[in-house]
């Protein structure tokens, strides 16, 4: 390990990147931290450059002198070795720091100094992610739900080998993990919902071979499921909606025979479904919404041959969907949330095979969307979570096949993101969840090929 000062550079690449500088190693690394630690644990390394959105760092043996040639990336890090004498290694990282501003490029640079192992005091943001208690198992593609209780009931998804029918709750008292009653089915992608009577109510879903129509309930004082009445048509990566009238609207998915645009409704009362009002165009992986008019968003999705930025809206009171205004751009796999202000925020996704950073905002008095400001980062198979104090967390998801750690916040007063501390494991197709405490559950997904039975709270 080697003592070294270092030169900071935010929003700033080496120009050389693109022409004669040549990284001699491209590692993966989760903080800008962990790219400099890399940096001065190698002799040869004169410099490094973090790039936040995919957590690559690139080290360097001939950057240094580039310093003054620098092009504008809001993506990168970039760090520069000034000096540096060998050192023994030592048990802790300590740093100070000074800042410059450079008008010419709006970035910020700092030095300082470093003896770098394996912790440190030193970060973009100060992390504000605790690791909780693991599931028994590893899953994504799970329904998920807190009880009135404060639990956390996970349910079904998959391990990445195996569909699964198992359940258990998680206790935020406790942080542990318990396993309860097991669905009769194995589904993967199923929805559950909340009910009036404290029952959770969990739909459809894939087996692997087939896309169910069943339903079954759960209930808590006893950890035990029972059957209740079968949708029309079997659905997959569908809405579930629980509406003013404790009825729940279920819409669109895919079942055995293709796309769906049917809409249905289950009665608690009877145990029974019928059959609404259908939407204007098949939707899978679209996203539905609750407004403060009573009415059901439902927006995005894929319709088996392309993405969708059109929107509708459906009347209970009638059984009849309406077309309103359409997103700026096709989404799918993104976030949907209701602001304390009644409009809807849209935050990534992807369009085709390229991930979104942007965000978009519906206004329900107009039906217009607009244009909010953009994520620090692209992602899709995000979670965004509605915290306390009315900002909107967004954590992980992906950008290509690249999982991420990181998290930002959304400020619906300004419009505009903070970034905030990483979560201790980039993880995308996960769930998050609102606990009494106010504090962020999340829970499970994957890494790549890596499914994750892991948890943490923000």
């Amino acid at each position: 390990m080697r003592s070294a000062k270092m030169f900071v550079f935010h929003s700033l690449e080496f120009q050389c990147v693109n022409t004669t500088c040549t990284s001699y190693v491209n590692q993966t690394a989760k903080d800008v931290l962990i790219c400099q630690i890399a940096c001065l644990s190698s002799l040869q390394c004169k410099a490094a450059s973090f790039y936040q959105s995919t957590l690559t760092c690139r080290l360097f043996t001939d950057a240094l002198l580039q310093n003054t040639n620098m092009l504008a990336n809001s993506n990168v890090i970039s760090l520069i070795v000034q000096s540096g004498t060998r050192v023994p290694p030592v048990s802790t990282t300590t740093s100070t720091s000074t800042s410059t501003s450079s008008s010419s490029t709006s970035s910020t640079s700092s030095t300082f100094t470093s003896t770098s192992t394996s912790t440190s005091s030193t970060t973009s943001a100060t992390t504000a992610w605790t690791t909780t208690g693991s599931m028994s198992v590893a899953r994504y593609s799970y329904a998920a739900s807190v009880l009135s209780n404060g639990k956390v009931l996970v349910a079904g998804g998959y391990t990445g080998s195996a569909i699964l029918n198992s359940a258990e709750l998680y206790d935020p008292s406790t942080g542990n993990w318990t396993t309860t009653g097991t669905m009769s089915v194995v589904r993967k992608s199923p929805q559950a919902s909340i009910l009036s009577n404290e029952k959770v109510l969990v739909t459809g879903g894939y087996t692997g071979s087939v896309h169910l129509n069943s339903a079954e309930l759960y209930d808590p004082s006893t950890g035990s499921w029972t059957t209740t009445g079968t949708m029309s048509v079997g659905r997959y990566a569908h809405t579930q909606s629980v509406l003013s009238n404790g009825k729940v609207l279920v819409t669109g998915g895919l079942s055995d025979s293709g796309y769906l645009n049917s809409a249905e409704l289950y009665d608690p009362s009877t145990g029974s479904w019928t059959t609404t009002g259908s939407m204007s165009v098949a939707r899978y992986g679209h996203k539905a919404s609750i407004l403060s008019n009573e009415k059901v968003l439902v927006t995005g999705g894929y319709t088996g041959s392309v993405d969708l930025s059109s929107a509708e809206l459906y009347d209970a009171s009638t059984g009849n969907w309406a077309a309103t205004g359409s997103m700026s751009v096709a989404r799918y796999s993104y976030t949907q949330s209701v602001l304390s202000n009644g409009k809807v925020l849209a935050t990534g996704g992807t369009i085709g095979s390229v991930s979104l950073n942007s965000a978009e905002l519906y206004d329900p008095s107009t039906g217009n969307w607009s244009a909010t400001g953009n994520m620090s980062v692209a992602r899709d198979t995000h979670t965004a979570s509605i915290l306390s104090n009315g900002k909107v967390l967004v954590a992980g998801g992906e950008t290509g096949s690249v999982s991420l750690n990181s998290a930002e916040l959304y400020d619906a007063s300004t419009g505009s993101w903070t970034r905030t501390g990483n979560m201790r494991a980039a993880r995308d197709s996960h769930t998050a969840w609102i606990l009494s405490s106010g504090k962020v559950l999340v829970v499970g997904g994957k890494n790549g090929s890596i499914t994750l039975s892991s948890a943490e709270i923000y």
